[in-house]
């Protein structure tokens, strides 16, 4: 659907966007995720034609469309303050797309009545944008974006606008009314919550560079780099010694807090650093083990009480510490007091490592 090619682009010589290739297929809801001035923007406005790359190549549907201007290229776009024509109903502000390409008014009577059903705006049809809530703006803004039903919909920041509380909804909304209209959505979004719920695949940006492609689970569980292992979610940082490598299953040596063991690349490192994600950590130590598992002593230094779940920071022998997130269960789980000495433990299958100086160029092509 959408064919990235070597894209780069600089301003004032500075790179903003380097040697980015991507693919991204048809019917998916693809996300850009990275900080504030990662270059997301920048690659998005290159796909609609209002900056142009400075080498590289851009397709939709197998076409190039590197010389077409932004009204003939097949895209709609939604950006984050979703620029409602205030003086216009609901009804006009879906119509300027195909009034400006002089549709009948009967067809365009016909496919705003089918938007304004999907987008559940029906009773809104005559009111004006200064008398609707910030998420039926989004929904009109969506409308309008699809009426002319583009191969792809880009998305910028379109649910930052929004209260907190609202997004979550929206978000669902979202992914709903692109199951039914069937046309490829591209977000962009510096939020990871946001990116991991709207995407069925997603790339992480930095410095300009495409560091990862794959789905949210896939990126979260098995980060290439420790960049996004950090930027995705919180997670437990153990370094140590090699002791024994077989294979790809080594075995590290965290001094006098003990050994763990994980999957790592074949190489020649002396030490490790090893990730896990606190909610993967445990205290129980009788609950039956069905998969190879490791096992740290240390003493609990704080626990901190969520609602939902309960964080714990344990110090290791070797003066690491690790952070576990236990969720609230009716099976309430053992309780300890600050100062205990206690048994964290953790599958060996649910610790990761990530590649030093990982290739980040190419990483969204098919494989």
């Amino acid at each position: 659907m959408v064919r990235l090619d070597s894209i780069s682009k600089s301003f004032g010589g500075k790179p903003v966007v380097e040697n980015v290739s991507l693919e991204i297929e048809a019917g998916e809801r693809f996300t850009l995720l990275g900080r504030s001035g990662c270059g997301k923007t920048t690659l998005l406005r290159m796909i609609a034609g209002f900056e142009t790359p400075d080498s590289g190549t851009i397709a939709i549907a197998g076409q190039d469309v590197g010389s077409l201007p932004v009204e003939q290229r097949p895209v709609g776009l939604i950006f984050q303050n979703y620029a409602l024509f205030p003086h216009m109903s609901v009804y006009d502000n879906i119509a300027v797309g195909p009034r400006i390409r002089k549709h009948p008014e009967i067809d365009i009577a016909k496919n705003i009545d089918e938007l304004l059903e999907i987008t559940h705006l029906q009773a809104l049809r005559d009111a004006h944008p200064g008398q609707i809530s910030g998420g039926e703006a989004q929904r009109v803004a969506l409308a309008r974006a699809v009426i002319n039903r583009p191969k792809i919909l880009l998305l910028d920041e379109p649910l930052s606008a929004l209260d907190l509380s609202l997004r979550q909804h929206l978000r669902e909304e979202l992914v709903e009314m692109q199951k039914m209209l069937g046309i490829t959505f591209l977000f962009v979004t510096h939020d990871q919550e946001e990116a991991m719920g709207l995407a069925t695949r997603m790339g992480i940006m930095d410095n300009g560079c495409l560091q990862q492609v794959g789905t949210p689970a896939e990126l979260y569980e098995k980060p290439q780099t420790a960049f996004i292992a950090e930027f995705l979610g919180e997670v437990n940082r153990l370094t140590g010694n090699v002791e024994q490598r077989t294979g790809n299953q080594v075995t590290v040596s965290l001094g006098p807090a003990g050994n763990i063991q994980c999957v790592a690349e074949i190489s020649e490192r002396k030490n490790q650093t090893c990730y896990v994600r606190p909610e993967k950590l445990f205290f129980d130590p009788d609950r039956p083990q069905t998969e190879p598992t490791n096992s740290l002593q240390g003493t609990l230094r704080a626990i901190h009480f969520f609602g939902s779940h309960t964080r714990y920071q344990v110090q290791l022998a070797d003066g690491q510490s690790l952070t576990i997130s236990s969720q609230q269960r009716k099976t309430r789980s053992p309780q300890y007091s600050i100062g205990d000495t206690v048994q964290v433990l953790f599958a060996v299958a649910d610790v990761f490592t990530t590649r030093r100086g990982a290739n980040q160029r190419d990483a969204g092509l098919n494989e």
